[in-house]
């Protein structure tokens, strides 16, 4: 097991420095999809869904606002979608030397397209949750419980998508299929990230706590996020015991 996760990092760590630059010049647009909320001064979803549960009716918001908020939403979801599968591609061309111009330009659309719907379907799902647990009693534990259970089917649909070339539904299922066969991967994935996340934000917020915020944002969209994203792939390629 020890050898088998230090040559998961080792991998991990190859192929994030061997194509550092291409990552990060593929993820600029994910901070764009990070601050596109923060430019949009409107209620999220589910605080929207909350004042309807408790008031009967929603916020004095025009539809105007509202066409904004979808629209922004949209457009940094689409953004993600974007980056996470050019970043699959990326180290897809790397692991199977496969040439990344053609890769890109014949599939780059359709994989975005199909990423983008799953992921939309996955926020549908995640808010119609926030609407249905937003008053009930334990609220704090089941709905992470119910998100973490949403998000388990989508973990690894990108590289299913981008890597086996299979359909949205057949990533879904090939997503689920790992995480049950490979369960601790997946466990091992979100501790990785708390810890680099949380040491990230404390070092900020010791040094340069008044630009602590947007430090943050930079430095998680153009380097952790995307290492995570890569470590992500590494563990889903994996399962290709002949890809080395």
């Amino acid at each position: 097991m020890h050898d088998r996760l230090s040559k998961l990092f080792k991998e991990t760590n190859a192929s994030f420095m061997k194509n550092l630059d291409k990552v990060i010049l593929f993820s600029i647009p994910m901070l764009v999809a990070f601050i596109i909320p923060y430019l949009v001064s409107l209620p999220t979803f589910p605080a929207i869904g909350g004042i309807f549960l408790r008031l009967g009716s929603l916020p004095d918001i025009t539809s105007i606002d509202i066409g904004i908020m979808v629209l922004s939403y949209l457009v940094s979801l689409y953004l993600m979608s974007w980056v996470i599968v050019s970043i699959n591609i990326i180290i897809k061309s790397q692991r199977t030397n496969i040439n990344i111009k053609k890769e890109v330009i014949k599939g780059m659309k359709g994989y975005t397209l199909n990423m983008f719907f799953l992921y939309l379907l996955m926020t549908l799902i995640w808010f119609a949750v926030q609407l249905i647990t937003y008053d009930i009693a334990y609220r704090n534990v089941i709905t992470p419980l119910l998100i973490f259970l949403i998000v388990v089917p989508f973990f690894y649909a990108p590289s299913a998508l981008v890597i086996d070339k299979v359909s949205p539904e057949k990533a879904v299922y090939r997503s689920v299929k790992h995480v049950i066969r490979k369960p601790l991967l997946f466990i091992l994935w979100l501790v990785v990230g708390v810890i680099m996340l949380s040491v990230l934000d404390l070092v900020l917020y010791a040094v340069v706590p008044d630009y602590a915020a947007w430090l943050f944002l930079i430095i998680n969209s153009l380097l952790i996020s995307p290492y995570l994203i890569v470590l992500q792939i590494n563990m889903y390629i994996s399962k290709y015991s002949i890809i080395g």
